[in-house]
């Protein structure tokens, strides 16, 4: 009976400890299938994009939001591969943007005012990415590849304008009597096409808005200080430059700009995305 009993037990544990095994090797495959998965899709990979392109302002110096003006833009950012579709970049950009009265219709209420600006500025960014298809998909692979992006980033805020052979920078002389900020939040969203040239490397063609926490892209926003009012001889003439076509300059108070709607900047170009090669194991077996 003894015997029985003891022999029972045997069986039961032996047979406990080969469930468990099992389970254990079971996990074990599993979890080897799912990194074997990760790695094969790219996923926690760094990649590494260099973008040249253009870009364009939109504010009080332009009436048509047509007109584009383009400028150089230049961009420099590392991209990380979160899942299939969803990735998280961040970029640092130069770029340039200008406007000018002089540029608009003689028709325009603005031509006659006679401002102008252009600024050097650089942009920092953190946007998540969503691509429309798993670019290392065995079972849908494609060659293009569209995508969206949206975020958040600063840039920073330098109006400079050309006077007299000079630029003198717009900010410091405070034309409206208004200190403002030289770094401005911005959000960033936009559309985007990839060419997946090869598992490494991809060709992108990005189309990107910037909206900002400012009016002051270009110096110009509220009302005319008034030329009497200013003591430095610069900050007078760049204040209202009406007089340089002839005309008799703004009262104070007059409308310089327009305040309701802030001022925004477009850029858009061609990114080359390299991302490292890897070299994905085969599975353990036990």
């Amino acid at each position: 009976m003894k015997y029985r009993i003891f022999t029972f037990l045997t069986c039961l544990l032996v047979s406990v400890g080969t469930i468990a095994e099992a389970q254990i090797e079971g996990g074990d495959l599993l979890t080897d299938a799912l990194s074997q998965y990760k790695l094969r899709n790219r996923h926690g990979v760094f990649s590494y994009n260099l973008g040249v392109g253009v870009s364009s302002y939109f504010g009080d110096l332009k009436d048509s939001r047509t007109d584009l003006w383009v400028k150089p833009s230049i961009q420099l950012g590392v991209q990380y591969r979160a899942g299939d579709h969803l990735h998280f970049r961040s970029e640092v950009t130069w770029y340039r943007i200008s406007g000018a009265d002089s540029l608009n219709d003689v028709e325009t209420g603005i031509y006659a005012r006679n401002l102008s600006f252009r600024a050097d500025n650089f942009e920092w960014n953190v946007v998540a990415l969503y691509q429309f298809f798993n670019k290392f998909s065995r079972t849908n692979s494609v060659t293009l590849n569209p995508y969206v992006f949206a975020g958040i980033g600063l840039t920073s805020n330098n109006p400079n304008a050309y006077y007299n052979g000079q630029w003198h920078n717009l900010r410091r002389l405070e034309t409206e009597g208004v200190s403002y900020s030289p770094v401005a939040l911005v959000v960033p969203f936009g559309v985007g096409l990839a060419y997946h040239v090869n598992r490494n490397w991809d060709i992108s063609v990005e189309w990107g808005y910037r909206v900002s926490f400012t009016d002051y892209l270009d110096d110009v926003s509220t009302t005319f200080r008034g030329v009497e009012n200013f003591d430095d001889p610069l900050a007078r003439a760049l204040s209202d430059r009406r007089p340089e076509m002839g005309l008799p300059p703004k009262e104070a108070g007059s409308k310089r700009g327009n305040t309701g709607v802030n001022d925004w900047y477009l850029i858009t170009g061609l990114k080359v995305t390299y991302m490292p090669f890897l070299r994905i194991k085969n599975p353990k077996h036990r």
